[in-house]
Order: C-alpha cells, then sequence, then structure tokens
C-alpha cells in the first residue's frame, strides 16, 4: 500500500481534523489538528530535520481523526532557538513540558492530562532524548516513527534521572545514546510509512538496546491509530480503581513491600505531577514498609482552589486509609508546590485527622503557598492572588514539622525559619537532591516521629 492511499483510506474512515497555527515562545508556530469532539488525549508531535511538512500533517490528521489533540512542533525551528541559549548543556525536556501545559491551558482542558511524545525520523532520535531526559509521569508515553541515527546536536544534553542520553560526537557535535532505563513507556515503530532508519546499516550494534525486547510493526497509519489505542485501552486496564469515597481526587496509591510498619505516607507533589522525585521518594517509603497516596498537585490544581478544598481533599484521604488501618499513622509530605501547602492543610484539617499525623515534612517549599498552578510558575515570574506565606502558618501549627533542602539551595526558606516551627534538614545538592531521591525518602523514614 503506498503512502497516499493509506492516508486517503484513513480519511475516508475518519473524521477530517482542523488545523491552526498557534505561536508559543521558543516554538514559534504550532501545528495544532483539532478532533472533532473532545480530545482523549494530547500527542506533541516533532517534525523531521527538514520541518513540518506534508508527511507531518498527514500523520497529524489521521492521529486527530482518532481523538487526540496533536500539537506538531517543527523541530529545526526550535532547535534554532534553543541553541541560542548559551548554556553548559540543555535542558528540551523543561521546554517540552511547559509547552503542553500552555497548550492543555490554551484549550481549555477540564484536567491535565500526560501528553503522548511523538517524533517523526530526526523527530524521533530527538523525542527519545526528551523522554530520556525528563523526570518519570512527565510523558505518558513515546512514539517513534522512524529513527535517524545520523542526528546531531549542537549541545550536550543536560543529565536527567535516567541518566545522559547525548555523547561527544566530535567537531562540537552531540549524538543521541540510550539511556539503560528509558523512564516513559515506548512505543517504536522504525518502520512507519513514509519513514527511514537513517544510519542503520553502520549503527547495528547501537540498535539493539533501543529495540531490544520490542515489538516491531511495519504497518501503515492506520495500523499506528489502532496501536495506540490498544495501548491506551492496556493501560487503563492495568490501572487499579480507587475506592469510591475518593475515587475523584488525583491519586496515586502504592502498596508497601513487605510487612505494613502502619504508617501512610501522603505526599503532595511538586507542581509537575507525580513525576520523577515524588515517585522515587514513594518507591524508598514503600521499600521501609510505608503505604503510600500520591496527590498529584498539578492535577487537583490545574483549577484554583481555595486552601479549604485542599485541606477537605486531604481529610478525606486520612479518614479513607485510616477506616482501612485503624491503627496507622500518618505523615504530610510536600515537594516544592506541594510542600508550601502542607502547613496550611495541615492548619485547616478536622482535629480528628490531624490527630492521626505524626509530621508534615516540607522538601524544598516555597515562602508562599498558592492554590492553582499557572504557565510561567516554573520560572517564578507569576503573581497568585490569594498566596498564603508559610512562616506564619508553621508557626501556629500543632503538628511537627521537618524542612528539608539541599545543601546548593542558598535562598531555601528552611535556611530562615525558626526551628522552632520548623526543624531543617539537609542533603546534598540543590532542589532535585542531584537524583538521590532514596536518600531523600530514607531521611523521611529516619525522622518520622514514632507514637503510640
Amino acid at each position: 500500500m503506498t503512502l497516499s492511499l493509506a492516508f486517503a483510506l484513513i480519511a475516508a474512515t475518519t473524521a477530517t481534523a482542523s488545523t491552526e497555527p498557534l505561536h508559543y515562545g521558543l516554538f514559534g508556530d504550532l501545528h495544532v489538528a483539532r478532533p472533532e469532539q473532545a480530545a482523549q488525549r494530547t500527542l506533541l508531535f516533532l517534525s523531521d530535520a527538514d520541518g513540518w511538512n506534508a508527511r507531518e500533517e498527514s500523520y497529524a490528521d489521521a492521529l486527530a481523526g482518532a481523538g487526540a489533540l496533536v500539537v506538531g512542533i517543527d523541530l529545526p525551528s526550535y532547535l534554532k532557538e534553543l541553541y541560542s541559549i548559551k548554556a553548559k548543556c540543555a535542558y528540551p525536556a523543561a521546554h517540552v513540558e511547559e509547552v503542553s501545559h500552555w497548550v492543555e491551558r490554551h484549550e481549555n482542558f477540564a484536567d491535565y492530562t500526560a501528553p503522548t511524545l511523538v517524533g517523526l525520523d530526526a523527530g524521533a532520535t530527538f523525542a527519545y532524548a526528551v523522554a530520556a531526559q525528563a523526570p518519570a509521569g512527565t510523558f505518558a508515553s513515546l512514539v517513534t516513527l522512524g529513527y535517524d541515527f545520523e542526528f546531531r546536536l549542537q549541545q550536550p544534553l543536560c543529565p536527567g534521572d535516567a541518566g545522559t542520553a547525548s555523547a561527544d560526537a566530535g567537531h562540537r557535535h552531540y549524538r543521541v545514546v540510550p539511556v539503560p532505563h528509558l523512564p516513559t513507556p515506548w512505543l517504536p515503530q522504525p518502520f512507519a510509512p513514509g519513514t527511514r532508519v537513517n544510519g542503520l546499516p553502520q549503527k547495528l550494534m547501537q540498535v539493539a538496546p533501543f529495540l531490544a525486547h520490542r515489538h516491531v510493526e511495519r504497518a501503515p497509519p492506520a495500523a499506528l491509530v489502532a496501536s495506540l489505542e490498544r495501548w491506551q485501552r492496556r493501560e487503563a486496564r492495568r490501572a487499579k480503581p480507587l475506592p469510591e469515597d475518593v475515587a475523584d481526587l488525583p491519586l496515586t496509591d502504592i502498596a508497601p513491600e513487605g510487612p505494613f510498619k502502619q504508617r501512610v505516607a501522603i505526599i503532595l507533589t511538586g507542581d509537575g505531577g507525580w513525576a520523577g522525585l515524588d515517585q522515587g521518594v514513594a518507591a524508598a517509603l514503600a521499600k521501609d514498609g510505608v503505604r503510600v497516596i500520591g496527590l498529584s498537585t498539578l492535577k487537583f490544581f490545574w483549577q484554583t482552589r481555595k486552601p479549604e478544598e485542599a485541606a477537605e481533599a486531604v481529610s478525606r484521604i486520612i479518614g479513607h486509609y485510616a477506616a482501612e488501618f485503624p491503627d496507622a499513622r500518618f505523615a504530610l509530605i510536600g515537594y516544592s508546590f506541594g510542600a508550601s501547602l502542607a502547613p496550611v492543610v495541615v492548619n485547616r484539617l478536622p482535629d480528628e485527622a490531624r490527630a492521626k499525623l505524626d509530621a508534615q515534612f516540607m522538601i524544598s517549599p516555597d515562602d508562599e503557598a498558592v492554590f492553582e498552578i499557572k504557565v510561567g510558575d516554573w520560572f517564578g515570574n507569576v503573581k497568585h492572588d490569594g498566596a498564603l506565606p508559610i512562616a506564619p502558618e508553621l508557626a501556629k501549627s500543632a503538628v511537627p514539622a521537618f524542612c528539608v533542602h539541599g545543601a546548593d539551595e542558598d535562598d531555601s526558606i528552611c535556611r530562615t525559619l525558626d526551628t522552632k516551627s520548623a526543624t531543617p534538614l539537609q542533603l546534598p545538592g540543590g532542589h532535585h537532591y542531584d537524583g538521590d531521591y532514596e536518600g531523600l525518602g530514607k531521611l523521611v523514614a529516619t525522622h518520622w516521629p514514632v507514637k503510640g
């Protein structure tokens, strides 16, 4: 079947997507294909090295016809802007995550949905690098159409939690290399219509780490759409349904490994949602026999909330798991955005719920608690109405507080808080603790007060 015929068949069986250019920051003109009905998912589609052309448009139309909001990124346009940023290393994962947040805001999504990252040929290689660099949970999945082993970057990539996805290729260029464990589910489609696997004959030894133990399918775009739909259904079946009384909350429930120590940790995530650091701390606590309940602040605060609404959500979580485990004790743990919320939430809990808390742990908190996540928060240039300073909240809190900060966080509020309000705890590194999330989790477990 020819590529044009395949696309014609798709057009005959799916709705034609409307397209619209949309301008945003470093990405310039985005190419947006919208489904006729409400979008079921968001796909960020990275073009080949020659930019956004007919091949990319055809794929975008087919995917939008299957219910996705497709956001096309012109790779050469973005890379030009990326290289203009003078830095020792590049961190494109942050830019791609940011544009996802902005687009879903622009499209009035009622809830935030982690996007699927899609790349075509050189864009597939770059998409792999972005997925490898991003914290786990940033992207729902990665789909690569074709692959270009000859693709080169003009800047090295900053290391991510999974390692460094670039290596020196000489002449001030850098090649994309595999990481030991990709933090994002991956569907490689190297033989999708109209794609190529450039450089494969010369790089046979490199291809093994990328494709080992993965299903490779030679299929038309219609099959790609079907593969994505099967993937979504499979992931939905794997998801453990939440109990009815907390099912409306964006929670992740992680069972303890080994004997349950009658401890339940509630994690209020950073503004990136249930991602790398939050997942790492949760894994360390679970190893220590703690049940972990993660609340994604990205999802919960996608819409503006009141402090009392946040407290009500945490109170419901405590109520449900206290009923399930009557002897359990609780701790509230927050990271960054979520850390600043912790004392505000604690002070607004009903007495019965607050009495079950042994401690509150604030990991790299901001000076103020805010109650909506906005694009621009990552750069500190957004003013929030109704923000609450956390120092007064801690001063009147009846629950022991610990303020964790990295040694490199010179401006951390943990350094200036009254030690009667919060006990400071320091670990090596900065805001991400050099990726030692296990050590961070062990620190929390060690300082969790023992109460009868």
